[in-house]
């Protein structure tokens, strides 16, 4: 396969993923948080601020079609384990498609504890839209994310700046600031739509 065949074959992937998760969007609106999948820039954003080695395990909070999934994965160099966490039907059919060695599970992200099995994450990646959720969910799944990591792991997720000043987002910055050691954030990745940051944050 020339570069030319391989780029289109890979914009046709994109493009397929990108309307399935526009399926799910609006087959499911209240368990989907966007209308697109993350662009390739924030994924790489994600991926690159994240603190884990072959042979972890990482968790995967909302993977979506997989625009992140595809690099942590790459990241683990086929050792370790990579559990996704993922409540639209749409969007698991695609992942469990297009990834058959992750362990990719149908369920809320609030029963991660659950599926690790007794085991912890060393990094719990997050792909979900917290400033959509009421305080019960946020804490609910924020306090179940805590319980899944490492007394050294790490929290990433990423927020849409337009949100940044919805009550329901200061107060998921409030639950890190006060439950992590260390938070970060990146600059904005403005190739993202719409416009992202991520967070970055160590429990010591």
């Amino acid at each position: 396969m020339n570069n030319k065949t391989g780029g289109a074959a890979a914009a046709r992937l994109n493009s397929n993923s990108a309307w399935r998760f526009v399926e799910a969007f609006i087959r499911e609106p209240l368990s989907v948080g966007s209308f697109w999948p993350s662009s390739p820039e924030l994924a790489r954003a994600v991926a690159d601020h994240c603190d884990f080695k072959p042979g972890d395990t990482v968790a995967e909070l909302g993977p979506g079609t997989g625009s992140f999934t595809e690099l942590l994965l790459q990241r683990l160099h086929g050792r370790g384990r990579l559990l996704a966490m993922e409540l639209s039907e749409t969007n698991i059919a695609e992942l469990r498609r297009r990834f058959p060695h992750c362990e990719t599970i149908h369920d809320t992200a609030e029963n991660l504890p659950h599926h690790l099995n007794g085991t912890r994450a060393k990094c719990v990646v997050s792909g979900l839209a917290w400033g959509n959720m009421l305080p019960a969910m946020q804490d609910r799944i924020f306090n179940a994310m805590l319980e899944s990591l490492t007394p050294d792991g790490q929290f990433v997720a990423f927020a849409y700046v337009h949100a940044g000043w919805f009550p329901t987002t200061l107060r998921f910055r409030k639950l890190m600031s006060g439950r992590f050691a260390r938070v970060e954030r990146t600059p904005i990745i403005w190739r993202n739509l719409p416009p992202a940051f991520v967070y970055r944050c160590w429990r010591s």
